[in-house]
């Protein structure tokens, strides 16, 4: 059994060595759910967080500050997000910090397979 490689590997490694000083290469990023993930939490809390009261409009993830007593509510955040991602394409509207929600088709659900 053969093991596909690709031509890189099959290189001496000082030549290898020596080529990965010359070629540009960035890590990917290992975790892509991560941007959801704040993006979810922005919506949030601009939209049902209840202790604030000073009707500023958070825009980015880094001026976001969640408090202990705040963390269980966050839960409830996924569910909905995943609830509604159902029904709308979610597309994150930064200048208001909330999800901007645009009505498709219904997906998954029992009587689109018929």
């Amino acid at each position: 059994m053969s093991h596909k490689r690709n031509r890189l590997e099959r290189l001496p490694p000082e030549l290898r060595y020596y080529i990965a000083e010359f070629i540009n290469c960035k890590d990917k990023q290992p975790y892509t759910y991560i941007p959801l993930y704040k993006n979810i939490l922005l919506d949030w809390y601009n939209t049902r967080r209840a202790w604030d009261n000073s009707n500023n409009v958070y825009r980015q993830y880094k001026e976001v500050y969640i408090s202990q007593e705040e963390i269980p509510f966050i839960k409830h955040a996924f569910t909905r997000y995943m609830l509604e991602s159902k029904y709308y394409s979610m597309f994150m509207n930064y200048s208001v910090g909330q999800f901007q929600k645009i009505a498709c088709r219904c997906r998954n659900l029992h009587w689109n397979r018929i």
